[in-house]
């Protein structure tokens, strides 16, 4: 395979040029466009944009959700030699004016009208900014100012200038070690910082994931987490595009069940909250449903956790219980895999920690799930699982290539070809993320296995050191609070503080159920949750999920949040982690009460 991105892609075109590259819906069906296709398109695209002075070096930002275009216009960018620059498409206007500037993006891609109503509002404080080029058609009149047209106005330009002056269809003859992508990190703890990616960083991880998970040109992924995340961008676009293998773009976020059904993905790409989601909503209908259906499952997970442990001591299965499991199989599971179309081979979990007890539910059940970890800065990926060597609770070996060492506190330290060259325009934020000898330090917490594999334990600057001196880290405890029927999201407090808090989201719909069978008179979700029966049930459910953990890991005191945290409201990053810090600013007053008179 080719060292490059671009070249790389053009091999795989040449090798498969009828087999299908992207799915998309048109009018509620899903359509296809093959690689050849994708690739005509592209170069159209690359040499009108080359007729608008897009060359080598360029910035060029794309702000969209995931779509064929995104593609397009990413590899016709590349081609160029130009720097592709990411704008996640639910940030706020403030974060997306900081990174135009802070990247000098000079051309943006700009997916809808409500996008662009958003860059117009901060174009007066981006002045790098020249062209606006549109996935839909534009306004005759600018609101911006500036050049706009659309996308297939620019295809059009790119035919025209292709059939005169062939040599725009000729790709940047570009370096490894070439900056291709400028990628913004979430900015959990601080304001967001560009990881500058090279063509080498990404294409270390592209050829370690197809041979360590075995993608092929059979391979067809479904594509909904956000192609602005690495995670994303590396194993569910590049990757597979770069394999031969199909990429299906759902149609949104609320659309995915429909979706999976129509492309019927033989892989899958999740964070854990998607999981979460998608397991409760499962266990809630098997909870809310017949006796027979709880029964069921209930004994199927029995029956797979018990065949599992034995397979993983590679003992015989009595054939009783071989009879079961086929009988399960038939009954429940089997229609549980078609919740997923009937195709998946394999799940990959990254870019958060995977609560233990979720992984070993979704394996019991058949699922082949893998877990990884990674960083913006490592293009992204580090770890990932041995396909049949998978251990619950670890995110497996590092990729071929990859170095991993622990380091003083516990911390996590990378070095190899995934490593990016620094932080855009933060030379001392470089220096004091990458040292002398090229060892990212991550700012994770973690230690290895007896069998090689990471397991991650905490993350430095979320760590919790309470009053007397504890160090805490808050996400197991959160994931042992989200396991509880009750609980949707769950932010623990306690740095600085004398004992361990928690702001907790109930589940909704779960709550309000249990209210009207308990007999709990509420007008609203709010009466509800002021309720005294209803603190009575979590302050059980906490100690009742908390009863594995230490003493001064017991949560004393909570309160109850009506509102989701969502990126929305700015409380979660568009990968769906915590802000922790905006979250005790929103939340100060609730939290100070927690500790009054104590």
């Amino acid at each position: 395979m080719a060292e490059t991105i671009y070249q790389a892609f053009a091999e795989t075109a040449q090798r498969f040029p009828g087999r299908p590259a992207l799915l998309h819906k048109v009018q509620g069906r899903y359509r296809t466009i093959t690689f050849q296709e994708l690739s005509q398109t592209i170069d159209a695209v690359a040499a009108g944009l080359a007729e608008h002075g897009v060359g080598p070096g360029t910035a060029v930002g794309i702000y969209s959700y995931n779509r064929p275009e995104w593609v397009i216009s990413d590899l016709a960018v590349i081609k160029l030699g130009g720097v592709v620059v990411p704008v996640y498409h639910t940030l706020p206007d403030e974060t997306v004016r900081y990174i135009l500037c802070d990247a000098a993006v000079t051309r943006l891609f700009v997916e809808t009208p409500e996008l662009l109503a958003t860059v117009s509002r901060v174009l007066p404080a981006v002045p790098a900014l020249k062209e606006i080029i549109t996935f839909f058609d534009p306004p005759a009149e600018s609101p911006t100012g500036k050049k706009l047209f659309s996308l297939e106005a620019l295809r059009q330009v790119g035919v025209k200038a292709l059939t005169t002056t062939p040599l725009r269809a000729r790709a940047h003859a570009a370096a490894p070690d070439d900056l291709v992508t400028v990628c913004y990190t979430s900015g959990t703890t601080g304001e967001p910082k560009g990881a500058m990616l090279t063509h080498r960083n990404i294409m270390a991880n592209v050829t370690g994931a197809i041979k360590r998970f075995g993608i092929t040109e059979h391979d067809v992924l479904l594509s909904f987490l956000p192609l602005c995340h690495m995670f994303e961008r590396t194993c569910g676009y590049y990757t597979m595009l770069l394999a031969g293998a199909a990429i299906g773009y759902a149609e949104s976020v609320q659309t995915i069940r429909e979706d999976i059904q129509a492309v019927r993905p033989t892989l899958l790409i999740v964070v854990p909250r998607v999981l979460e989601k998608v397991y409760n909503a499962v266990a809630e209908k098997v909870l809310t449903g017949p006796a027979l259906s709880r029964r069921l499952m209930i004994a199927t997970l029995r029956t797979y956790r018990q065949s599992g442990r034995l397979r993983a001591r590679h003992q015989p299965l009595p054939l009783g219980l071989r009879l079961k499991h086929r009988l399960l199989g038939l009954l429940v599971v089997r229609k549980l895999k078609q919740l997923g179309g009937g195709r998946i081979r394999l799940l990959v979990s990254g870019s958060a920690p995977l609560e233990p007890r979720l992984a070993r539910t979704i394996r019991s059940l058949g699922f082949n799930l893998l877990e990884g970890y990674g960083l913006t800065e490592t293009a992204p990926v580090v770890c990932a699982a041995v396909p049949g060597e998978e251990r619950v609770g670890t995110v497996g070996k590092p990729f071929p290539g990859v170095e991993v060492r622990i380091g003083p506190n516990d911390e996590i330290l990378v070095r190899g070809p995934n490593v990016m060259k620094g932080y855009l325009n933060k030379p001392a934020e470089t220096q004091k993320t990458i040292d002398a000898e090229g060892w990212l330090h991550t700012g994770d917490q973690g230690r290895f296995d007896q069998f090689g594999n990471l397991i991650i334990t905490g993350r430095i600057k979320e760590l919790i050191v309470t009053a007397y001196g504890k160090n805490i880290a808050p996400v197991p405890i959160e994931q042992a609070l989200g396991a509880s029927q009750f609980v949707e999201q769950t932010v623990v407090i306690g740095d600085r503080r004398p004992f361990l808090t928690a702001l907790i989201v109930p589940r909704r719909s779960t709550l309000e159920d249990y209210g009207r069978k308990h007999g709990i008179s509420f007008t609203d979700f709010t009466s509800l949750l002021a309720d005294p029966a209803i603190s009575t049930l979590f302050r059980e459910e906490i100690k009742l999920a908390l009863a594995r953990f230490a003493p001064y890991e017991q949560v004393r005191d909570f309160r109850l949040i009506p509102e989701p945290f969502t990126v929305e409201n700015g409380l979660l990053t568009p990968t769906m982690k915590i802000r922790r810090p905006v979250v005790a600013r929103v939340y100060h007053e609730l939290i100070e009460s927690m500790y009054q008179g104590h």
